[in-house]
């Protein structure tokens, strides 16, 4: 790996090393695989996507400006655990109790390896801090590391740009704002709480739901995200507060040309949704799509930048950053949906039959986390909390939901119930 310099972070990668403080906001993203592998192999392929990936060798660390800044610390290598499980579902409940394992940001690397394996099939999970990674991010790394565990090894990365180098205003800001004395000193006096373990439920929809939806979203000018906002309000108005909140991260990568390696290139916004408010599904779900419009531009990226900037310049105790989470973080539902992933399903010597995640925690015990990938051509949800309320339900009124909106009236021998077909 050529020796890289480290960089201040920008305003989105502070926002979530500062959130980290308060509360984790590591996520996970799994493959499950029909085949086991010994350590020394996950060991090598861990290595070359190390070598591959700059972020996953870097600790976040005080500059001389009293400014974080992501610090190369080489050699350190990335953990790697390997737990054998007596049924292979039973991996989703040892995930859940190592999801609540927090990062010491200080020190490299800042991503960690999980291998379950049972009878002849594995699940590989990869955890990260949020400051190095996206959803999207990580599903790179994923799909690097079983294509370095099946032998093919890829070039590496440079060392990736933050995304205030994209916009004119907060270009290198935030390593002009000094953290305040009172925070730094909270990191020595003060260790992260403990968080509770949470619940992991997963609902993988049938190809033949998972096209519908598609098809169906498409039809009534809306998008898949949309029509899953849309499902997680009505499966949920019956028994949430009005109104019903969504935050759903939004991908600027492609906007901006970002290489597919570990960085942050997500905005975000939070729509609410007035379930007092006579209106169709689908009206919904075309509510859902507008109100996000826009949000992967360069233009909003500029303005969303700009308000990060601002908000950082006002942080300067433990207070502050839990004002921000209980305020302008306050949320019923995140809504990560990475979209329709471009892995290939057979691999030399495995086949690779499902992507999971991302597994995020949510802020609080009234709040949940949907990480939605789409692989194989089936939509996979992974909803994850931390209160005692049973998940099966949701996700399975979720799907009701979908199959009975998604679905066409063929009882009259055609489709007169879609609304925008003819």
């Amino acid at each position: 790996m050529k020796k890289q310099e480290g960089r201040p972070l920008g305003t989105r990668e502070r926002l979530l090393w500062l959130l980290d403080q308060q509360r984790p906001v590591h996520f996970t993203m799994a493959a499950e695989i029909t085949a086991t592998f010994t350590t020394n192999q996950w060991l090598r392929a861990l290595h070359a996507v190390q070598q591959q990936h700059p972020l996953l060798s870097v600790g976040i660390q005080i500059n001389s400006s009293n400014a974080p800044e992501f610090k190369f610390e080489y050699g350190r290598i990335i953990p790697l655990k390997i737990v054998k499980t007596a049924t292979p579902d039973a991996w989703v409940s040892e995930l859940e109790q190592d999801t609540v394992q927090r990062f010491d940001s200080t020190c490299a690397p800042l991503m960690r390896a999980a291998v379950y394996e049972s009878d002849n099939q594995s699940v590989i999970a990869l955890t990260a801090h949020h400051a190095i990674s996206d959803g999207r991010s990580l599903s790179f790394v994923l799909r690097d590391l079983l294509n370095a565990i099946d032998g093919k090894i890829a070039p590496a990365y440079d060392m990736p740009p933050s995304m205030d180098s994209y916009t004119e205003k907060s270009r290198n800001a935030a390593n002009e704002i000094a953290v305040d004395k009172e925070i730094i000193n909270g990191f020595k006096e003060q260790p992260p709480k403990a968080w509770p373990k949470p619940q992991i439920q997963l609902l993988a929809l049938s190809e033949e739901l998972s096209s519908q939806v598609i098809k169906r979203s498409k039809e009534e000018h809306t998008s898949v995200h949309g029509t899953l906002s849309a499902a997680l309000v009505w499966a949920n108005k019956s028994w949430k507060s009005n109104p019903i909140s969504i935050y759903s991260p939004v991908s600027v990568r492609e906007t901006v040309g970002a290489e597919e390696t570990t960085s942050v290139f997500i905005t975000g916004r939070t729509v609410p949704f007035d379930i007092n408010v006579s209106k169709s599904f689908w009206d919904t779900a075309r509510d859902a799509k507008y109100a996000l419009a826009g949000a992967n531009s360069l233009d909003f990226l500029s303005v969303f930048n700009q308000a990060l900037l601002e908000f950082i310049s006002t942080i300067h105790n433990w207070s502050d950053i839990a004002n921000f989470v209980n305020t302008k973080l306050a949320h019923d539902f995140l809504l990560s949906n990475l979209g329709s992933l471009p892995f290939s399903s057979h691999y030399g010597q495995f086949t690779l039959k499902s992507i999971w995640g991302p597994f995020l925690l949510p802020g609080s015990e009234n709040s949940y986390s949907l990480g939605v990938a789409t692989i194989n051509g089936s939509i996979r949800l992974t909803l994850t909390s931390l209160g005692d309320t049973e998940l099966k339900p949701i996700l399975e009124g979720l799907k009701d939901i979908l199959q009975e909106q998604t679905a066409y009236d063929l009882s009259n021998g055609d489709d007169s119930d879609c609304l925008h077909c003819k």
